[in-house]
């Protein structure tokens, strides 16, 4: 269970770093907006529920921290 709002689960860092991981080996740029955005492509590509309820609630976070 979470015990405030900047702690996720072990399967959302799972899915950050094989996001980071996917940009790294692209040669992309980390950043917030390209973290979003490869977040949003896999949520809209996943039938799992959870990844995407996961995929939201990091996307919403990493939202507000650009605001």
């Amino acid at each position: 269970m979470k015990k405030d709002a900047h702690e996720f689960s072990d399967e959302v860092r799972a899915l950050m770093g094989q996001i980071i991981t996917e940009l790294l080996s692209d040669g992309d740029a980390v950043t917030p907006e390209r973290l979003i955005q490869g977040l949003h492509l896999f949520s809209e590509n996943t039938d799992d529920a959870d990844d995407y309820l996961d995929c939201m609630e990091l996307i919403q976070f990493l939202m507000k921290k650009l605001h």
